[in-house]
């Protein structure tokens, strides 16, 4: 009888554990697509915002909008790439053993 018992806790577990997994999964995959949009939108609204100011200032309408539309988009890549592969993230980021 306890080894009948023990069979229907282990399958119990078993199913708990995978349907737990199954939501940990969807949600950091919903995770990572919300962090990628934000990073781009982000970069994209900042480096143009920065662009019209930087225009309007100087009278100079289409210019700065267009270079930091672009330095937006990079820095946006680039925060997206740092947080996907873990660099810059911790302390330590750069290895000390290694030469640059």
């Amino acid at each position: 009888m306890n080894k009948e018992l023990d069979k229907k806790i282990d399958l119990a577990i078993s199913k708990k554990n995978v349907s737990i997994n199954k939501k940990s999964v969807d949600k950091s995959f919903l995770s990572i697509l919300s962090r990628v949009a934000t990073e781009l939108v982000a970069g994209l609204i900042i480096g143009t915002g920065l662009g019209l100011l930087i225009d309007n200032w100087l009278e100079t309408k289409p210019l700065f909008l267009i270079i930091f539309f672009f330095l937006g988009a990079f820095a946006g890549i680039y925060n997206l790439w740092r947080q996907l592969s873990g660099n810059g993230l911790k302390i330590g980021y750069f290895d000390k053993g290694k030469k640059n």
